[in-house]
């Protein structure tokens, strides 16, 4: 089964992501978190949430995820990947191979660029997903559900931190785009 759990930034993905390792954990699965190798913002060898919530994971190289093949425990039913939109398209070929083997696999990350354009990655894994569930950080303009994580164009698509980007509504975000505010 696949399950994808995608929305903007401080939409508390990762902390989803968590909730539902720990709880396949108690119910006695064998689980295996799983994060790109460069997001390194908090911890090398742990998956941690904004605020501060960690587990152990593995880093993975996001333009070989192939290798994530050799590095799965024995035994291992559940894996859990943050930042699913930072991969290599392979990653999606990877998921299918994982899921013909039997395994569970549940992926967190951006739907949408901070321009509202979609990540291919998580777009393609909502549509071959058993389950999806979008979450929602709050707009830091008007307190609506936000729809995107935006920040000022600077020619990057991807950009970790946090400091650059605001969750904003549809509303707000048209506004700004527009050179509202």
């Amino acid at each position: 089964m696949l399950t994808v759990v995608c929305g903007g930034m401080f939409a508390e993905k990762s902390t989803e992501l968590q909730r539902r390792g720990k709880r396949l954990k108690r119910a006695g699965k064998s689980v295996l978190y799983v994060k790109p190798d460069f997001d390194d913002r908090y911890s090398e060898e742990e998956l941690v949430t904004h605020d501060g919530q960690r587990v152990p994971a593995l880093s993975v190289d996001i333009d070989v995820p192939h290798i994530l093949f050799p590095q799965i425990p024995d035994g291992t039913e559940v894996i859990l990947i943050d930042e699913i939109q930072f991969f290599h398209e392979d990653i999606v070929r990877v998921i299918d191979i994982l899921l013909e083997e039997g395994l569970t696999i549940i992926v967190a990350g951006l739907d949408l660029d901070f321009e509202g354009k979609p990540f291919s990655i998580t777009s393609n894994l909502m549509a071959k997903a058993e389950h999806v569930l979008k979450l929602h950080a709050v707009c830091t303009e008007c307190g609506s559900d936000a729809w995107v994580s935006y920040k000022e164009p600077n020619g990057q698509r991807i950009q970790l931190g946090t400091d650059e980007y605001k969750p904003m509504c549809r509303k707000c975000f048209n506004k700004k785009s527009k050179g509202g505010y």
